[in-house]
């Protein structure tokens, strides 16, 4: 009876391409199944054990999990929630997702309890308890990236429980199980966008403790951004990390509201208005000195001149701007520069010209000739003697036309809110003049200006929105949401950050931009079986990830599974020949493709005539007889291993088939650049294995069978 093991082995080799093919195509297609759960458990001071069924690579878009809970005291309640994991030992798991959601309405968090207080009753899941007394519980739980509670793309996060706030300082509830979330896309680059597109995304929201946040200044030298809160009876200034968002130090009790923030940074002290008088905060002890100053009336605007020593304060009703002498120490006492400039009427906005040590005010009012027009007037302030310098700078007659204004200390361009037009007037303040009008979204008035991105930003009034304006381009670029009617703006160039005080909150809006190519993949001449090397690299905030593909034809390409980073390197094979290859640079704002670049191979030097041949490439099969008489054949042609009967594992070309004579000769190789594979007749591998084998073996294999398919 002829042996079938050769019919066997052709067969094995016939199937390989095609498994890879389907195992690429897999790879390659959106929407394909994901990854098998992977659960997390973890045990609690007590014993209490809290087991999560999915905890690793979740879509941050939200995925609902089930958690179950076992062995809690049910004297106790607790909050099952997404929190951030805690930087150090005994610290509460804090801030979570869905905020102070008692009722378990948002889906990322549940209170549960056996004792609720009595406006409780109705919103508690209630533990079950076992004959051992302890409580348990199985519930459905949302778990995604962020929310106006956390942001677990910023920092590290767990499914929790904790105790609830009954029992608020109780870390014997904390169990915490860590998440992961993916990329979100599945692998796949983001969209295609034009190379510099800027996008502003907003990373984080800022919730004071106490009361509705009203006021803020940035420090970008330092990284910290200070908001003064009010609740009506509690008033608080608290100190955020600005990479982070974590609370700094302690926050301070404020004596009374504050109506507007001052920062000198070089100085280290953050001015407050505190009704008619100003406090200063020593940003280096945290100590808070009051009745810096007292005027005679409501202090409205603030303005400092950064290592100037000098504050300008805008008081109502007397119409007056008061300048004050600071020093450069907290402990200064301060005195008033001249008399206080006064206008005709109330100051609408202030900001400070630092290069040439002034402060510039508007103000808005009726014409006295028509109750039709209004006087809109930019005026000067010198800080040094405290006066009014040059002649008021007249915009206009819109009603509400001379609002907020903003300083490039730099081009010496001072910019003024047109409230009612939904524009902003650029001034020349050395010539004393406009010099042009930008569109600027819907009647703004808040504004800032960063010079290093030369952005310029306006708060509308009436509307939810920032816009991002081009002043070289005079055209609007973006407009950012970020709640309604925003109030405040600051700005953190360090971490090209806008802060917006909106709705009680702060929302920590970043400036990204999309790849930049800065190297193009160039084309590659190759040896078979040597390696082939392709570069690129390209900028971006944040900075982009390099994916690769691969085409044939330059129409049709695929990812190559598993390339990342600016240098792609595989073993190349004749069967490569003419493939494209190009980088994919991709960040969350879009991607870029590179154009392609082309790989040539060249066949292996031969041998010179009647010398010693050189060590195949790819090695050959073996030649020793098996124990029946078979001889084994050849292998294949690229760089491979022995295997242990004499076949070759790793060539990439044809070897030819090993005779048999009622043995079990050694087959021939039938790979891709990536090897391939000998079967030493004893046994047939199954398809299922050889596909996994081969997957191992890298995308450039799974390309190299692919093309193969097609000559078959």
């Amino acid at each position: 009876m002829p042996d079938s093991a050769p019919s066997v082995r052709r067969s094995v080799a016939a199937a390989v391409p095609l498994l890879l093919a389907a195992a690429a195509l897999a790879a390659a297609a959106p929407g394909t199944a994901r990854a098998a759960a992977v659960p997390g458990e973890a045990t609690g001071p007590t014993g209490q054990k809290l087991t999560v069924s999915e905890t690793k690579n979740i879509n941050p878009a939200g995925l609902k999990v089930t958690v179950t809970g076992t062995g809690y005291d049910v004297t106790k309640g607790i909050y099952l929630a997404v929190c951030r994991v805690p930087a150090t030992p005994g610290e509460q798991p804090s801030p979570c997702l869905g905020g102070s959601d008692f009722t378990g309405g948002s889906g990322s968090t549940h209170w549960i309890s056996n004792n609720p207080p009595a406006y409780g009753q109705g919103l508690v899941k209630k533990f079950t308890v076992g004959a051992d007394g302890k409580g348990s519980f199985t519930l459905e739980l949302t778990v995604k990236a962020k929310d106006s509670g956390a942001d677990c793309t910023q920092v590290r996060c767990a499914v929790v429980t904790r105790a609830d706030h009954t029992h608020i300082s109780d870390r014997e509830q904390d169990v915490i199980v860590p998440v992961t979330f993916s990329s979100g896309n599945g692998g796949e680059p983001t969209p295609e966008v034009p190379a510099g597109t800027v996008r502003h995304q907003a990373v984080r929201t800022l919730t004071p403790a106490v009361g509705a946040a009203q006021h803020m200044a940035a420090d970008p030298a330092a990284g910290r951004l200070y908001v003064a809160s009010d609740d009506g009876s509690r008033r608080q200034l608290t100190t955020y990390d600005t990479k982070t968002g974590w609370i700094t130090g302690t926050p301070v009790e404020l004596p009374a509201p504050v109506s507007a923030l001052a920062l000198d940074a070089p100085a280290r002290s953050l001015h407050l208005a505190l009704g008619d008088r100003i406090a200063t905060y020593d940003t280096r002890t945290g100590t808070l000195a009051d009745n810096k100053a007292k005027l005679s009336g409501h202090v409205h605007l603030l303005a400092a001149h950064p290592a100037g020593g000098t504050v300008y304060a805008a008081v109502q009703p007397a119409r007056s701007v008061t300048v004050l002498a600071t020093g450069r120490n907290p402990s200064t006492v301060w005195r008033q520069i001249g008399k206080p400039a006064v206008h005709p009427f109330p100051v609408a906005g202030l900001a400070v010209d630092t290069a040439a040590r002034r402060a510039y005010t508007t103000y808005v009012g009726p014409n006295t000739s028509t109750t039709l027009s209004f006087h809109n007037v930019l005026t000067a302030i010198d800080g040094r003697t405290g006066r009014t310098v040059g002649t008021p700078l007249s915009l206009g007659t819109t009603a509400l036309g001379s609002m907020g204004v903003t300083v490039d200390p730099v081009s010496r361009t001072g910019y003024v809110a047109n409230l009612a037009a939904g524009t902003v007037f650029a001034v020349d303040l050395r010539a004393n003049r406009v010099t042009g009008t930008l569109q600027a979204g819907s009647n703004p008035k808040a504004l800032a200006y960063d010079g290093g991105s030369g952005t310029l930003y306006a708060a509308s009034t009436t509307a939810p929105v920032v816009t991002a304006v081009d002043p070289a381009g005079k055209r609007e670029k973006e407009e950012l949401t970020a709640g309604d009617r925003p109030s405040g703006l600051a700005l953190d160039p360090g971490t090209q950050s806008v802060f917006v005080v909106a709705e009680g909150k702060v929302t920590q809006l970043q400036r990204r931009v999309s790849p930049t190519q800065t190297a193009a993949p160039k084309a590659v001449t190759a040896v078979a079986g040597k390696q082939a090397v392709f570069t690129a690299s390209a900028t971006g905030t944040p900075a982009p990830t390099t994916g690769w593909e691969v085409s044939s034809d330059g129409s049709a390409w695929l990812p190559v599974a598993g390339a990342s980073g600016p240098r792609l390197a595989f073993t190349a094979a004749k069967a490569h020949h003419g493939n494209r290859y190009r980088a994919v640079f991709s960040n969350s704002v879009g991607s870029l493709r590179s154009a392609p670049a082309v790989l040539k191979v060249t066949a292996a030097p031969k041998p010179p005539p009647g010398g010693p041949e050189p060590q195949s490439v790819g090695g050959t099969g073996g030649t020793t007889p098996d124990s029946t008489g078979g001889s084994s054949g050849t292998g294949g042609t690229t760089t491979g291993g022995t295997d242990a009967t004499g076949g070759t594992v790793g060539g990439s070309s044809y070897g030819t088939e090993g005779s048999s004579s009622n043995g079990s000769g050694t087959g021939g190789g039938d790979g891709g650049g990536g090897g391939s594979l000998a079967s030493t007749g004893t046994s047939t591998l199954g398809l299922t294995a050889i596909a996994a084998a081969l997957a191992a073996t890298g995308t450039v294999t799974t390309l190299y069978a692919l093309r193969r398919r097609r000559t078959l």
